[in-house]
C-alpha cells in the first residue's frame, strides 16, 4: 500500500509543482505591484508643495516627512501610528539620533507637543527631539523648546526644506501652491523682467510667504502682497 501511495505522490508530483509554480508567480507580482505603488506614492510625496501638505492628513504627514528627511540625507524609521509614545519618526544621521513628532495642524502647535517630544526623546534613547509642523508654535511652546533643548521647525522652515529637495525639471508649479519655487533659475523680476542681484533673489526666496516663491526686483518688492492661503495678491 505504501508503495501505492509513493507512486500515486509521484504521478502527482508534477502536477503540484506547476500550481505551486502559478502560486508564488502571482504572490510575486503582487509583491513587485505593492513596491511600485511605494515607490510611487514616495515619488509624489516629494513633490508636494505646502499647500498639498496643509490638505494632507497627521499619517500621510508622518510619510512626507519620511520622505523629506531621506531626500535630506538622513536614515528614517517611522514608529508605529498608534502607541507611538510622542514620536513619530527616528532618524539618524552623522551618528546623531532624532526623535520627531510631526504635528498637521491649523492652529498654533502648544507645550504639550513639546513635552511629548522630550519624553519620546528619552525612550528612544535619541541624542535630540524635534517637533515639526505644517503651521506656527505658540510662545510658551518656544519657550520651552529653547529650556529643553528641543528644535522646532514651524512653516516657514517647512518651505525653505522642502525646497532643497527639488530637483530641476521635477515638477511644475500651480498658482495654488505659492511656496514652491519655479525649476526656472532666472534671476529676473517676475513684473518688470529686470535683472536682480543674487542678493535680492535670495531675499525673496527666503521668504516665500510673501513673495510666493517668486523674484522681484527692490521696486516691486514694496508693492507685493501675497496671500500665504491662495498665493493671489491682496
Amino acid at each position: 500500500m505504501q508503495t501505492d501511495f509513493s507512486q500515486a505522490f509521484l504521478k502527482g508530483l508534477p502536477d503540484l509543482l506547476l500550481q505551486l509554480w502559478f502560486i508564488w508567480l502571482i504572490l510575486g507580482l503582487v509583491l513587485i505591484g505593492k513596491i511600485i505603488l511605494y515607490l510611487l506614492e514616495k515619488q509624489k510625496l516629494a513633490k508636494s508643495g505646502i499647500a498639498d501638505i496643509d490638505s494632507m492628513d497627521g499619517k500621510k504627514f508622518e510619510k512626507y516627512l519620511e520622505v523629506l528627511f531621506e531626500r535630506l540625507g538622513y536614515k528614517v524609521e517611522r514608529t508605529r501610528y498608534i502607541g507611538d509614545y510622542g514620536a513619530d519618526l527616528v532618524t539618524q544621521k552623522n551618528g546623531v539620533k532624532t526623535v520627531i513628532q510631526a504635528k498637521r495642524h491649523k492652529n498654533k502647535v502648544g507645550v504639550k507637543a513639546i513635552q511629548e517630544a522630550v519624553a519620546a526623546k528619552e525612550y528612544y534613547n535619541c541624542d535630540k527631539a524635534m517637533v515639526i509642523t505644517n503651521s506656527y508654535f505658540t510662545t510658551q511652546a518656544k519657550e520651552l523648546a529653547v529650556k529643553n533643548g528641543v528644535d522646532l521647525w514651524d512653516r516657514k522652515d517647512l518651505v525653505k526644506n522642502l525646497l532643497k529637495i527639488k530637483k530641476e525639471g521635477e515638477i511644475k508649479i500651480t498658482q495654488t501652491s505659492p511656496e514652491v519655487i519655479s525649476n526656472d533659475p532666472s534671476d529676473k523680476c517676475f513684473i518688470c523682467g529686470m535683472t536682480v542681484s543674487e542678493k535680492v533673489r535670495q531675499y525673496c526666496l527666503d521668504r516665500p510667504e510673501k513673495f510666493g516663491g517668486k523674484i522681484y526686483c527692490y521696486d516691486h518688492q514694496k508693492k507685493v502682497n501675497t496671500s500665504p492661503k491662495t498665493g493671489e495678491k491682496a
